[in-house]
């Protein structure tokens, strides 16, 4: 726990200063190696279905009732669901900047201190060549002077993207359930990061528990088969419970923070946010909310 908190301070110092260059560099001169000025989160599973990119949605809404402006980029190309969490319907999409559209074209914002990057639905991405991803980003690099926190919704499983963004310096929020065959992905996905060698140590979330016990029982299998056959240390950042107003919110289209704000959901990913914040100094260098620059 220890060393995860210090690997998280030397990154936040890191951060800072990229946050002291200046913001707006042309695409050909900014190095894909830069450092965003803001902390970036790679929320992952080892499989479909546990409830990451709700989760994805309504933390960036947690953090963007404290008045803090959060990035989130929908990196599930092709069955993107930020977009339709949010009710938006965004002209361009993450392919399209890829392909060249600038990053600032490309955001829409479906509440506020909230941007979106989109996925597009039915808009995939087959591969991401070494150009189309400097594209991506130097604009995430760009923008994110205006940003506390880029919250990155990848797609279920092991993969390119995921590669990428890891290897850029986003820290993996890993998210799993209770139920066997997400549990057995997400060691799987773990293995995966400890084959790549990214020398990170993931945070844990467990989603869709029936209870407390259930989602720490979760987590300590996780930690525990990670520690003694991946000689891995995870770290178990919380959990949400299982509860039907979910299900009800993404039906009306409204993120359950805002459709059910009292509701036991909401109050772990709250609980979550304020984990997160505390876990790294307060958050992405205290960017407040207001018109962006």
């Amino acid at each position: 726990m220890a060393d995860q908190a210090s690997r998280l301070r030397e990154q936040m110092s890191l951060w800072g200063r990229s946050a002291r260059a200046p913001e707006a560099q042309p695409a050909d001169q900014t190095s894909d190696a830069l450092l965003p000025s803001a902390p970036v989160f790679a929320i992952l599973s080892g499989k479909g279905g546990v409830g990451k990119s709700n989760l994805c949605v309504n933390l960036a809404l947690a953090f963007a009732e404290e008045v803090m402006r959060v990035l989130v980029i929908d990196a599930d190309a092709g069955f993107a669901d930020v977009e339709i969490l949010f009710d938006s319907t965004p002209l361009w999409t993450l392919s399209d900047v890829l392909a060249g559209t600038a990053m600032d074209d490309a955001l829409v914002a479906p509440r506020p201190n909230v941007h979106v990057l989109a996925g597009g639905s039915g808009r995939f991405v087959d591969e991401i060549d070494d150009e189309s991803w400097r594209r991506l980003w130097s604009g995430v690099v760009r923008v994110s002077p205006r940003y506390a926190w880029v919250l990155v919704d990848c797609a279920p499983g092991a993969h390119a993207f995921a590669e990428r963004i890891l290897r850029q310096g986003a820290h993996p929020i890993c998210v799993v359930t209770p139920e066997p065959t997400a549990i057995t992905d997400g060691y799987a996905l773990l293995k995966w990061m400890r084959a790549k060698g990214f020398g990170v140590q993931p945070w844990l979330v467990v989603n869709r528990a029936k209870s407390r016990a259930e989602a720490e029982d979760t987590a300590m299998r996780l930690v525990d088969a990670a520690s003694k056959f991946l000689q891995m240390a995870v770290v178990y950042a919380g959990w949400v419970q299982e509860d039907p107003n979910v299900a009800m919110s993404v039906m009306a289209r409204i993120p359950v923070l805002q459709h059910a704000p009292a509701s036991a959901a909401a109050a772990g990913i709250r609980e979550l946010a304020r984990w997160m914040k505390e876990r790294v100094g307060g958050g992405g260098r205290d960017r407040k909310g207001g018109a962006a620059p």
